[in-house]
């Protein structure tokens, strides 16, 4: 079978139907994935128009369309391609005569309008202008975006400046409940120290008490005056070592207060310097404030410049 016969089968003939449904759907997907420039857009593309040459390709071997001798089967038609020539003819040359007139009312109509050169001039400048306002209008959108932008990272600025603020609040309550604390340690410290001291008076004024019992006692018993002496030594050597153990605690909690104060500096320090940097971070938050008013105050002016200029 020859490629003339194939292509008069009414299969290929069926085919060929299917062929332009499916590639013209190909055609289209991929010219909308350019359009709407979706991922994988090219790909798409190169597959549409390379089924849309598969398409052209194969119709280049359909016959051409069998014109019908109608007046064979119907001879009241028998003539009639003559009388639409004829009647072409008319229509043409009536078509050529309306357009001949119709630019000879043209060329009348520029001349009563007086159009001139520099009317076109004129034309050609405002032309210009509405370009040049054009692309200003883009750098303005581009500049409004830029300014929403600056806008939301100062909106997100200002809640971390809060929430700074409250954690800063917290960190100072829980160190001022921990500074009472410290000084109520401190205070009992200080008492405990206090009382040992006074009690240690006691002490010896007892002591010295008892020696002025002994040596008295001593003066009307020779006897027994080196037995009592050495009980009075026992007792004061013990005296002295309880005074060590407490002279020892004392200095113990004195360097814990020591300590405890310096602790209470430092705090007080970083405290201070949060304070410096909360109020530092906030004056440049108010230069930024008003460096945004500036801008906005310019973008203004552009756009009434501009609305001026078009009007």
């Amino acid at each position: 079978m020859s490629l003339g016969e194939l292509t008069q089968t009414k299969g290929y003939k069926v085919f060929m139907g299917y062929v332009y449904g499916w590639g013209a759907t190909v055609v289209m997907v991929g010219a909308l994935f350019k359009i709407q420039h979706y991922p994988g857009a090219s790909v798409m593309l190169i597959v549409g128009l390379m089924t849309e040459a598969v398409i052209f390709f194969l119709s280049a071997f359909e016959p051409p369309h069998e014109q019908v001798d109608w007046s064979l089967v119907y001879p009241e038609l028998a003539g009639i391609d003559k009388d639409m020539d004829s009647i072409n003819v008319e229509d043409k040359k009536a078509a050529v005569k309306s357009k001949k007139s119709a630019l000879e009312k043209f060329d009348a109509m520029i001349e009563n309008a007086e159009i001139t050169p520099e009317l076109f001039e004129k034309l050609g400048h405002g032309l210009k202008n509405l370009n040049t306002t054009t692309e200003k209008l883009k750098d303005v959108s581009d500049a409004t975006a830029a300014t929403n932008n600056y806008v939301a990272n100062f909106e997100m600025a200002s809640e971390k400046v809060n929430s700074f603020a409250e954690a800063y609040g917290a960190s100072a309550q829980k160190l001022n409940v921990q500074a009472e604390k410290l000084a109520s340690a401190y205070e009992r410290s200080a008492m405990s120290v206090g009382n040992s001291g006074d009690e240690l008076s006691a002490t010896y004024t007892k002591l010295i008490a008892s020696m002025n019992k002994e040596l008295e006692t001593s003066a009307g018993s020779g006897k027994s005056y080196n037995e009592q002496l050495n009980i009075m030594n026992k007792n004061l050597m013990a005296l002295n070592s309880v005074y060590e153990m407490q002279l020892e605690g004392t200095n113990k909690q004195f360097e814990a207060a020591k300590k405890l104060s310096t602790g209470l500096d430092e705090i007080m320090a970083n405290m201070k310097q949060s304070a410096e940097d909360t109020k530092r971070y906030r004056d440049e938050i108010g230069r930024l404030s008003s460096n945004l008013a500036a801008m906005n105050t310019i973008y203004g002016n552009m756009l009434a410049a501009m609305n001026f200029k078009q009007n």
